[in-house]
This record gives C-alpha cells, sequence and structure tokens, in this order.
C-alpha cells in the first residue's frame, strides 16, 4: 500500500531516526565515556532491582515507519463512513480547510505556554485573536484562552460564582443541560463545598417552568449564589433565556449562560450580553465544531467569559484559566502577554482559583484562524443553512404516520426532538445498514423512557441527504404520508439584532499571517528546549497525520459502537498500552490533562475512602517541591487546608531533606501523629530537582500501613519509563502526561493529556468508560461498578490518543527504554559539564545521581556583581532565563522548584553537538554576566518586543479589541536559528552594542 502522507519524511530533520533519537551510537558511547559509564542500563544502577522491570517489561516490538502509515490508515478505515444526523452534547458543522494549514505550523503547534512573552509572541496574537473575536460574538468583555470542554468550564463558572458571592454554596443549574455534563459536575463537585440543586424542566414543554425557577431560588434563600442554563436544551429547545436572566438577576444572583458559540453569528441566536434587561455575567460553552470534526470527541474547546466592565471590575479575579492582554515592552512597544496569572496554580499553589494548567490553546488557535477563514457571512451562511436544513427534515420526517414531535410547541434552531412508533435503537439499526446514523436515543432524558430521538442538522447535509433521511423514515416504519408539522418560527426576542461584524481575511493571507507568528515563537524541532519538568520533546509528522485521518476526524463520539471500531481499537490499545508500561492493571483514557489526572486520582481516592466507611481521612501530604497543581488539585478535590485550634486539615506539606528528597523523619512525624486521618500522599518522581525518591517504596509502605493511598505525579515519566515498575513501587495512581513523555505537541499550552493508571483497589472507581475486546475481535464499552462519574463530556481527548498511538507502536518495547535512557544520559551528560562552572541546587544534592533534568544557580559572588549592577536579587534568575533567548534557545525553567534555580530538561531528542552548543550557551551566558552584568537590565534584545511591562498590562486591564484587520506584526530583532548558528563572541558583542543603545 502506498500512503500518501502529505509530506516527505526524509527531509525533515529526525522524523525518520529511529525511535526519534538524534543521537548517534557514537555520540551515545561518548557521552556515557564522559560520565564514566559503560552502558544505558548503568544509568539505573542507583535503583534497587527490586522496583525495576527487568526482563519483564511486556510491549510489542517497533513498526517501521512505513507499516505504522498502513496501520494508522487501516484502523482509521474501520470506523464506517455514514451520512450523520449526530450533535446533541457536540455540535457537528463544517469546517473550513484552512484549519489543515494551521495545524502544520510547527512554530505554534509545537511551543510551550507563553511564560515567556517575549519569545512567544506567535502563541499569544493568536489567543488575542481568539478572544476578540470571541468576545465579539458574545458581547463579552473578557474571554479566557479555553478550558477543556463545555462541561468543565461550567464547573469552574459555578466555583467561580461562589468566590464572587461569598459565604454561597449553593447554584442552581437546570436539568436540561446536556447529561454527560451533568454527570461531569456531579463528579467534580462530590466532596467540596459546592453544593448543586438540578431544575428539572416541565415535561409539558421541554423548557423549565419559570414559576419553578422562583420557588426553588426561594427555596434555597442567602445559599445560593448563581443559577446555570442552556440557551438550547437538551431536547433542542431554545429556553426563555430573556425572562430566566430577569429572575436571576431580580433576585441579586449571578446568571451563568450556556452557550453555542457558532449560533450567536449574524442572523442567529441572541448573544448572552443580550440576555434579559443586563445580560448575564458568565457565559460557558462548547467551540471545538469552531476549529474541528467531531474526531469522536477531542481535542474540544471549552469557551468561557465574564464580564469585565466600569462597573464590575473585580470579577474577572475569581475566575480560572489564563487571560492574555495589551501590554508595552520598555520602550513602549505594543505587545501581548498573559495576565492575572497570580490567580493560577504555578504561583498561588492551594490558593489557585483552579488546578488547570495545560488547556485547550491549540484549539483556540484554530477557531480563530477558522472565524477569520469564515467571516461575517460564511458563519451566517453556515447557520442559516443548518436552520433551513432542519426545518427541511421536521416537516419531512413528521409528516411520516406515527412520527410526532416530542414537543409541539418547542422552538427549536438546528436540533428536534422525535417520538417515533418504534424503538429508537431498533430505528438507529436500521438506518446504519443505509449507512446514515439517523441521531441519538434520548429514551432515558423523559420520565417513564419512550421511543424519543434527537435529530440534528448543520451545513454538513445537503437538500439530498435530507431527502434520504426521510426516505429512510418512511422505508422502516413503512407508514404512509401526512400532513407533516410546521417549523415553529424563531421568535424576534430570541434572535440576534445586531451583527457582530466579524472580520474576513482571505486564506492565503491568514496561512501567511500565521506562519510569521510561528516565526516569532520557540520550536523543540530546531533546538534543545530546556524547559525542566516540561519534557519539550520533538513531535513527529506522523502522529498528525494519523490524528488528521479522515476516519478518525468524522467520527462522532455519540455514534453507535458498530461503526466506531476503529476509534475504539485506538482507545484500548492506550488502554492496554499503559498498564504495561505503569505495570498497574487498571487505566482510564478520559482525563484531559495532568492536572485533571491528578483530580481523577484524587476522586478516586476519595470514592475508596467512602466505600470503605473510612470518613475521617481529610489530609493529603505533598512535598515541598511538587509541582503547583498538586496543591491546587487537593484544594478542587474538596480538601480545605486550615488549622482548627492548632490541628491541621486538608495539604500538610513535607519538608525536603539536604538532598530535595522527602525528609522520612518528617514523614514519620506526620503519620504518627495523623495517619487515621491521611487520604494519601502525592509526590512526583523522580522529583522536580531531577533526583529519585529513594525511600520512595519505604514511604509508599508506610502510607499504606495507616490506610491511605498513594499518589505519583508522572509529569517525570521521561525518565523512568520501561524501566521502573510502578506497582511494585507502592503506586496507587500516577498520570501520563502524553504532552510531555509521549510526543503530544503542547501547542502554546494545550491541549495536553492526562491517562490515569491505578493499582487494583482502585480500579472499581475508574472514570467514564473502558473497552473491553470481545472474543470475536470487536470492541465494547463498560462501566466500572463503582465508577466515579465522568470528568469529560465524552472519551478525553481522543486526536491525543491517536498521536500517543502512533508514537508508541513506532517505539516499540525497545524504543520506549532506549528514549528513557538517553534522555537520562543527555541531562547527566549536561549537567556534569555545566556543574563545572554552575553551582547546582539543591545544595546537598552535590552527590545525589540526577536523572532527566537538574538545577543550576549562581555563586553568591556572581550574584552580589549583578545586584549591584542594578538588579533585584529576587529578579536575577528570571533575567538570566531571558538572556538564553538572546542565544537562541528557549529559557530554562525559571525560580522552580529553586527560587535562585535554572531547571533544565534536554530530553532524548537532540545529538551531543546540539547538546554541546546549548552547554557552550549556558558557560558564555555565565562569562558574560561575569564580565558585563548591566545586560541584565535591558534583556532580552533580540526578541520581537523587548522585556515586556507585565505590571502596568495587570492594572491596566485591556483584553479585546474590535478586529477590523489582523494585529500588526514586530518581527524578530535576529531569528533563532541565526543566533544559533552565530560564534558566542559575535553574540556577546551584539548584546553590549544593544545594551548600550538601550541605555543611552
Amino acid at each position: 500500500m502506498t500512503i500518501e502522507l502529505g509530506y516527505e519524511p526524509k527531509d525533515l530533520l529526525r522524523e525518520l531516526d529511529r525511535h526519534y533519537i538524534c543521537a548517534s551510537e557514537d555520540d551515545i558511547l561518548e557521552m556515557l565515556n564522559f560520565i564514566g559509564l559503560n552502558s544505558l542500563e548503568e544509568l539505573y544502577s542507583h535503583i534497587s532491582d527490586d522496583i525495576k522491570f527487568g526482563d519483564n517489561f511486556n510491549f510489542p516490538d517497533e513498526l517501521s515507519y512505513d507499516e505504522l502509515a498502513e496501520k494508522v490508515t487501516e484502523l482509521s478505515n474501520n470506523n464506517i463512513a455514514t451520512l450523520s444526523f449526530v450533535g446533541d452534547g457536540l455540535q457537528n458543522f463544517k469546517v473550513p480547510s484552512i484549519t489543515k494549514d494551521i495545524l502544520n505550523i510547527r512554530g505554534l503547534t509545537t511551543a510551550y505556554t507563553p511564560y515567556q512573552p517575549e519569545r512567544s509572541q506567535g502563541t499569544l496574537i493568536t489567543h488575542w485573536i481568539y478572544a476578540s473575536l470571541l468576545s465579539q460574538l458574545t458581547g463579552f468583555e473578557a474571554v479566557n484562552a479555553s478550558m477543556y470542554d463545555r462541561s468543565t468550564a461550567l464547573f469552574e463558572a459555578l466555583n467561580t460564582a461562589l468566590r464572587i458571592k461569598k459565604k454561597t454554596n449553593t447554584v442552581i443549574v437546570f436539568e436540561t443541560i446536556y447529561p454527560g455534563d451533568k454527570e461531569v459536575l456531579i463528579t467534580q463537585s462530590i466532596e467540596t463545598k459546592l453544593n448543586i440543586e438540578f431544575l428539572e424542566c416541565d415535561w409539558k414543554t421541554g423548557c423549565v417552568n419559570l414559576d419553578d425557577l422562583k420557588l426553588k431560588i426561594s427555596e434555597l434563600g442567602d445559599s445560593l449564589a448563581a443559577v446555570a442554563f442552556p440557551q438550547i436544551n437538551h431536547f433542542g429547545i431554545i429556553e426563555n433565556v430573556d425572562e430566566i436572566t430577569n429572575i436571576i438577576h431580580e433576585n441579586k444572583l449571578l446568571a451563568i449562560g450556556i452557550i453555542d458559540p457558532l449560533l450567536l453569528a449574524k442572523g442567529g441566536l441572541k448573544p448572552p450580553v443580550d440576555f434579559g434587561e443586563k445580560g448575564c455575567d458568565i457565559f460557558v460553552g462548547e467551540g471545538q465544531h469552531l476549529a474541528l470534526p467531531p474526531s469522536y470527541g477531542g481535542p474540544g474547546l471549552g469557551v468561557f467569559g465574564i464580564r469585565f466592565n466600569k462597573e464590575n471590575k473585580n470579577a474577572i479575579r475569581s475566575t480560572a484559566g489564563r487571560f492574555v492582554g495589551t501590554a508595552k515592552d520598555l520602550f513602549g512597544k505594543t505587545s501581548k502577554v498573559l495576565v492575572l496569572s497570580t490567580r493560577e496554580q504555578h504561583i498561588r499553589r492551594e490558593k489557585a482559583t483552579s488546578n488547570i494548567c495545560s488547556n485547550q490553546a491549540y484549539i483556540a488557535t484554530l477557531a480563530g484562524a477558522s472565524i477569520l477563514s469564515r467571516g461575517e457571512e460564511g458563519l451566517a451562511d453556515a447557520i442559516q443553512t443548518a436552520m433551513k436544513n432542519t426545518k427541511k427534515a421536521f416537516e419531512g420526517l413528521t409528516s411520516i404516520k406515527g412520527v410526532e414531535p416530542l414537543f409541539p410547541s418547542g422552538i427549536f434552531f438546528n436540533e428536534f426532538s422525535l417520538k417515533l412508533p418504534i424503538a429508537s435503537k431498533e430505528l438507529i439499526l436500521k438506518g446504519i445498514d443505509s449507512n446514515i446514523v439517523v441521531g441519538v436515543d434520548i429514551s432515558s432524558r423523559f420520565p417513564n423512557g419512550g421511543n424519543l430521538l434527537l435529530v440534528s442538522c448543520s451545513d454538513k447535509q445537503s437538500i439530498e441527504e435530507i431527502e434520504n433521511l426521510i426516505a429512510l423514515f418512511k422505508k422502516v416504519l413503512n407508514n404512509s404520508a401526512t400532513e407533516g408539522c410546521v417549523a415553529p418560527e424563531i421568535k424576534s426576542e430570541m434572535q440576534r439584532l445586531v451583527s457582530p461584524e466579524i472580520l474576513k481575511v482571505d486564506d492565503e493571507e491568514i496561512v501567511s499571517y500565521y506562519n510569521k507568528l510561528g516565526e516569532l515563537n520557540a520550536s523543540p524541532d530546531d533546538s534543545c528546549y530546556p524547559l525542566g519538568s516540561c519534557t519539550m520533546k520533538y513531535n513527529p509528522y506522523i502522529n498528525d497525520y494519523a490524528a488528521g485521518l479522515k476516519g478518525f476526524l468524522e467520527n462522532h463520539p455519540e455514534d453507535p459502537e458498530m461503526v466506531s471500531q476503529g476509534s475504539m481499537e485506538i482507545l484500548y490499545k492506550n488502554q492496554e498500552w499503559f498498564k504495561n508500561i505503569t505495570g498497574l492493571p487498571g487505566v482510564t483514557i478520559q482525563p484531559l490533562a495532568g492536572a485533571q489526572g491528578e483530580l481523577v486520582g484524587l476522586k478516586m481516592f476519595q470514592a475508596y475512602h467512602r466505600d470503605r466507611g473510612d470518613l475521617n481521612r481529610d489530609i493529603v501530604l505533598i512535598p515541598s517541591s511538587a509541582h503547583g497543581t498538586n496543591p491546587a488539585t487537593t484544594t478542587v478535590a474538596g480538601y480545605e487546608t486550615k488549622k482548627i485550634e492548632g490541628i491541621p486539615h486538608g495539604i500538610i506539606t513535607i519538608e525536603s531533606d539536604q538532598t530535595g528528597q522527602i525528609s522520612m523523619n518528617h514523614l514519620n512525624e506526620i503519620l504518627n501523629d495523623y495517619g487515621d486521618r491521611i487520604a494519601g500522599i502525592m509526590v512526583t518522581n523522580p522529583n522536580t530537582c531531577g533526583v529519585m525518591e529513594s525511600n520512595f517504596k519505604e514511604f509508599a509502605n508506610k502510607v499504606h500501613e495507616v490506610g491511605g493511598l498513594v499518589y505519583m505525579d508522572g509529569a517525570n515519566m521521561n525518565a523512568i519509563a520501561g524501566w521502573l515498575d510502578l506497582e511494585k513501587m507502592g503506586v496507587d495512581a500516577v498520570h501520563q502526561n502524553l504532552h510531555k513523555t509521549w510526543s503530544i505537541p503542547h501547542g502554546g499550552g494545550g491541549p495536553g493529556d492526562g491517562i490515569v493508571a491505578v493499582s487494583e483497589k482502585l480500579i472499581d472507581f475508574l472514570p467514564g468508560k473502558n473497552i473491553e475486546q470481545n472474543s470475536d475481535g470487536s470492541f465494547k464499552y463498560i462501566t466500572q461498578e463503582k465508577s466515579i462519574g465522568s470528568v469529560h463530556r465524552h472519551f478525553g481527548n481522543f486526536g491525543h490518543k491517536v498521536r500517543c498511538y502512533t508514537y508508541l507502536a513506532r517505539l516499540g518495547k525497545e524504543g520506549i527504554k532506549k528514549m528513557s535512557a538517553v534522555a537520562v544520559l543527555s541531562a547527566r551528560y549536561l549537567h556534569k559539564k555545566l556543574s563545572a562552572v554552575y553551582p547546582t541546587l539543591p545544595m546537598g544534592a552535590s552527590e545525589s545521581v540526577r536523572m532527566h533534568e537538574f538545577i543550576i544557580t549562581l555563586s553568591e559572588e556572581t550574584f552580589s556583581k549583578i545586584v549591584n549592577a542594578g538588579v533585584p536579587k529576587p529578579l536575577i534568575i528570571s533575567r538570566v532565563g531571558k538572556l538564553f533567548l538572546d542565544f537562541g534557545f528557549h529559557a530554562p525553567t525559571v525560580a522552580f522548584p529553586e527560587a535562585f534555580g535554572l531547571m533544565i530538561e534536554p530530553t532524548e531528542s537532540y545529538t551531543k553537538k546540539e547538546l554541546d552548543r546549548f552547554c557552550d550557551t549556558a558557560i558564555s551566558i555565565l562569562e558574560l554576566i561575569e564580565k558585563n552584568p548591566e545586560v541584565l537590565l535591558t534583556v532580552p534584545h533580540f526578541t520581537p518586543v523587548a522585556r515586556i511591562d507585565d505590571v502596568a498590562a495587570n492594572k491596566e486591564l485591556c483584553l479585546r479589541e474590535k478586529l477590523i484587520s489582523l494585529p500588526e506584526l514586530n518581527e524578530n530583532e535576529i531569528s533563532t536559528s541565526e543566533l544559533r548558528s552565530m560564534p558566542f563572541d559575535k553574540i556577546k558583542e551584539l548584546v553590549l552594542q544593544k545594551h548600550l543603545t538601550r541605555t543611552k
């Protein structure tokens, strides 16, 4: 079979290197010799054999590149292509072809979260465009850079409401939201202070009765903070959003509207800013269909907005997620920067507004480009075509005897509910015989069931295809035609009255512009990207080829199992392979990011203890060196950190010893004092200092002895995958960052992915669906007996599961072990070279063996020189990080986990020559600041903008603009590629020249 990939692998650096490891065998031997070892196995000789896989690591052999291309294409083709009338939890509209071009801009797809704004203007501007366009569609002044999906965005909105309305704990949510969203809310709110009251609809109308709403509000009184309601409910009916919003505001509550952003286009539905007399206070929605086909449910795009104006400047500070604002650099040049970051987990830890870290950043980038491609009229055409198709389908289907509207007076937009004369499942099966998926069985949504079907239309269907649907109904039901029902007109008060005036840009111009944006970022394609604890490795092109196959993209998550076997096999392989990789017997593929994986782990811990009647376990142990998501997740899970009469509750922080590892003395004290109250411990291993927790198995046993459970943060699996058996270590739950260890592109901040593996104790509590293989080789879904529920509306970020499958199949058993070993070798090689000139941290860990990352710092003498040059000591490390930008690299991780440290993780992706260039860069930087520390006053010098004044940007927040043209771009002073090929003396000379120019 000849596969057309759309690119030429042999022309791509790293793409055809075996296991995507560019270092030659000679490179590997030279690096081993330099650190005094003879083999890759010796890199793990300091770790006890009783926690290693040894010869028992079970994994399939690797596929060749050509075999892999054929295999993923075959799996895609195993999904049955159908004419689909499925929407429901995830609408299915045409997506502009330009999104394929934007997905291939590697400077955007592979870049990290824009924490170094001077080298991230490309990503920041794409998010600015997205937020501004969503602001125009919704009328809201503040739209964040995305949440995971609609369901998690809604959960964040409910918690935001509690923070705004202090001393409250309850929200009302209409029962008529999508059932998958409801399940997520229930799952995530258990054992938290958030109390959700679901309000049933009037079963005669399909909408909530407004008198029932008033009564419920009255009953709940002062405990109530907000009401959340859908503009279009799960029967497809448009709710009376004006009256609902007015009732909410009359009772001094917050109104949270659940919307579909596409349907707010010209000629569409009323935007949330115009609901009632004052508009909503918060809106959430699903935006995946702005950017991507269904893709079996993900990656999705949770849209979230809040009012931010003269009358309401403070509510935004209670929200979760990232916002992009306008800023000025030191010399007045306009730029973009992340604002309001002090709410986030990496700064506020357990006091953060959320644990979200990776979001759906790249889907937001795609959505912005997609909206520009459609423009005002293109968006309007899409929804007008959907309405036209819906009207024809409704009137044609209800003309068939026995087919009736479920709610005859209900006004709908592009979905409607029907009562059928036969079982819905029977009709769906008959439709599949004709390659038509006729809709979604919604019989369970109505009291006493019935034969109910939800039919969704969009701009994807032609008139002929609508007629084919009607003909199928007639054939299956064998009923004569009668006079059909007339589709009710959408009332004027439900419609948008003022055009959003969306900018239209030619596709060629968009692609050119976004390519220029990519050039403003740094990419791991080009060179070592040294961010510690972020694993910025090479992201293979073939992974994106696989995820972009039509059979996967067009598969809807609510399609029947029989038409989704290819997608289900992808999920099954992910599930089973991560059992092999971790050594643990259970896996859930649902979590959308590492932080959500952590939340799943703690939710399963809570369920496990509840199930045993062990209700007093209110303490979670977390080391001081933990990632910020660990304490933030613990808070989100419901553990409130406080002291009552001197007795701790919630998080107890474990001190580190002088080597950076957990202090066993302190841990033993905590276990002795609070053992019967400990729910569990969360530990990153290797830890964030790059050191293995040598006592991991010992302290896991101790925690188990007091009845607690062990969560291992898998952020650093790139050091140990294939070598260590987590079951032998005593791990009960661990997440896998697919966007770190398993080669998923970071996308400028997301989407991530956080598959979780668990011990035998927790299998019964796994969330979402598991996949089993039948005796005939087909696949089916099962739900665990005591499942905690769901944390995503469907099956997680499916597109990333395709990418992960593709990567793992290419690595195979040998490649997984070699990947980890070469990552450790690369770090150990750099550590030995750099520790000859830089002090390392922790101070007492100079003799500790490093794994995949390490921390360097400056001598006290060097710190003093820089302070005397005018840079305050707390700012020095961040300024040194920005000096790496001047040498063509991204900065290492600055000031974490050590306040005065630079954490470096080189990964396995680079040759010895590339590592040497980075090492020599770090040495040259030290030489420069020893001799001319004053240059740190003006760093960086060659990026598109100079150092950004983020303090001013946060004081005078500007979060949107009306786009009448594409934002102007600032270009690189010197490109990263030119800097990396330039002699070091020349770079230092140019830095000094630029510094002198800036200080005149």
